[in-house]
């Protein structure tokens, strides 16, 4: 009888010794992949329309309302926040046409409008950043986006995670970034950025929470810190979400 139960322990051992070697063994893509099935099961990230007001906390204390409009149907954007008593607006259309404002009027002295940053490039900057981080995993299947095929077991922020590496062809971008998954869910639980990985530079993203509409599971609130100082340099947090298909 002891024997029998010797045996079966170590079948058992055995099993979860293959399973785990399994788990080690999953390709960069694939990671990819089961996020994006955790994230995004039904596909809709190409068609929805998120309206996200976001407070941007910053480090003296300061709290910045803003209001983000992505319709990744029509291909349009716009970003709104006060910033020194100031609305200002910037509006990307789906042919890449821009309008920026400053309390609801066109700026049109070129001086201010780089000293505002109420340019056209300035709002395209800007339609790429919020849809990247708000797009995120399912982003990282755009053109120019490499991943590496080595999935790595680590730890972030005390917690074991599954690292994938991602790097852009040179027209795209040229950081290296790395995001961690939960290893049973599959969830992105954050992510960093290198410009010159050697000299540890550029930042880490903590992820806290998920926002859960139409059948999709949104990462929350994001805090910035630095990487080599491990520096806090500001925290995005949802105050409200609206997520729609057109």
């Amino acid at each position: 009888m002891a024997r029998h139960i010797t045996s079966i322990l170590l079948s058992l051992l055995l099993s979860s010794s293959v399973l785990n070697a399994q788990e080690e063994q999953i390709s960069g893509k694939e990671l990819l992949n089961r996020s994006i099935a955790f994230h995004d099961p039904s596909g809709q990230w190409q068609r929805i329309k998120m309206d996200l007001v976001l407070d941007q906390e910053m480090p003296d204390g300061s709290v910045r309302p803003s209001h983000v409009i992505i319709d990744n149907q029509k291909g349009a954007f716009e970003l709104s926040f006060v910033k020194d008593s100031h609305l200002f607006t910037w509006k990307v259309d789906g042919r890449d046409s821009t309008e920026s404002f400053m309390d609801y009027r066109i700026i049109t002295d070129s001086v201010r409008v780089d000293t505002l940053q109420l340019s056209p490039d300035r709002a395209r900057r800007w339609r790429n950043y919020y849809s990247y981080l708000y797009g995120l995993p399912m982003k990282l299947t755009d053109q120019g986006t490499n991943i590496d095929p080595l999935v790595q077991n680590t730890t972030f922020d005390g917690e074991p995670v599954l690292a994938m590496k991602v790097t852009y062809d040179r027209s795209v971008g040229s950081d290296t970034w790395y995001f961690y998954f939960n290893p049973d869910t599959y969830a992105l639980t954050g992510y960093r950025f290198f410009h010159n990985e050697a000299e540890n530079d550029g930042e880490y993203i903590l992820i806290e929470g998920l926002e859960i509409q139409n059948g999709m599971r949104i990462p929350m609130h994001r805090a910035w810190y630095t990487n080599k100082e491990n520096r806090w340099l500001g925290t995005d947090r949802f105050v409200s979400l609206k997520l729609s298909r057109n």
